[in-house]
């Protein structure tokens, strides 16, 4: 049993690794006309990381990730504070509504928002100040379960009591009990919505396009250009969404053993 356990996971490792190992191995040949590269080379990612560009576009997605995790967790960890202690029957209804992203495709949201943003006194189409808020809606899902677990975990209404006892107000509470308290599920949900927003490219190319342009829209252009220097960036992206996503699962695990140890 143990055999075949160990069977059906290496092959399932197979199934998700090969296509990022091929697109490697892709990057790193400088000519593969037959089942095997004839030579590999460096240039293409020489090239990547030589090209101002790359490090100008990657820049505006840091920039674009970071705003949209600032913002969800600005909104998200207050919202969640009041539904807990003053409207837990909303959590719900909360939880409902912050699937909706996965529900509506972003080239809707992105035709909504134009036509939207387009005249004044808003006519913000086209900048980065459409495209933040836009995608923090997108990723928003992403963090919110993971804030959310914290706050069930978390005996928020008893901690919000204990420190009401000693003169603190809502704010006080919110700024030194509670986020201290869920942080852990806070920087885990933020970090799988920075990868989610790092990669954003469908809202990125509609809102914005060539006007601001992310790495993702950078990879879109280069793909007609050089097919090894775009192999080259999807590896790459895919090592920072790797990273990012065990820091997170890591954050998680820290997380469980101290409430194991707390319960002990």
């Amino acid at each position: 049993m143990t055999f075949l356990r160990r069977g059906i996971i290496g092959l399932l490792l197979a199934y998700l690794l090969l296509p990022i190992l091929m697109t490697l191995v892709y990057s790193l040949s400088s000519s593969w006309t037959e089942l095997v590269p004839k030579a590999f080379s460096l240039e293409a990612w020489s090239h990547l990381f030589g090209d101002p560009k790359f490090w100008a576009d990657g820049g505006r997605s840091l920039i674009l990730a970071f705003s949209a995790v600032a913002l969800s967790i600005f909104f998200l960890v207050p919202t969640l504070f009041a539904i807990t202690l003053y409207a837990p029957k909303l959590s719900s209804a909360l939880e409902f509504f912050s699937l909706w992203p996965f529900v509506f495709p972003g080239v809707i949201m992105a035709v909504g928002l134009i036509k939207i943003f387009s005249t004044p006194p808003l006519a913000i189409s086209g900048t980065p100040w459409l495209l933040i808020p836009a995608v923090t809606v997108v990723v928003m899902p992403y963090a919110y379960r993971a804030v959310a677990n914290a706050f069930e975990s978390a005996d928020v209404r008893q901690l919000a009591e204990a420190a009401r006892s000693l003169g603190a107000s809502d704010l006080q509470i919110l700024a030194w009990v509670i986020f201290p308290t869920v942080l852990p599920g806070v920087l885990s949900g933020g970090v799988l919505a920075l990868s989610a927003a790092f990669g954003e490219f469908s809202l990125a190319q509609l809102l914005v396009g060539s006007s601001w342009e992310t790495l993702p829209y950078y990879q879109y252009l280069t793909n007609s250009q050089d097919g090894h220097k775009s192999a080259a960036i999807s590896v790459l992206a895919f090592a920072i969404a790797w990273g990012l996503g065990s820091f997170a699962l890591g954050l998680r695990s820290s997380d469980n053993l101290k409430d194991a140890v707390t319960l002990a």
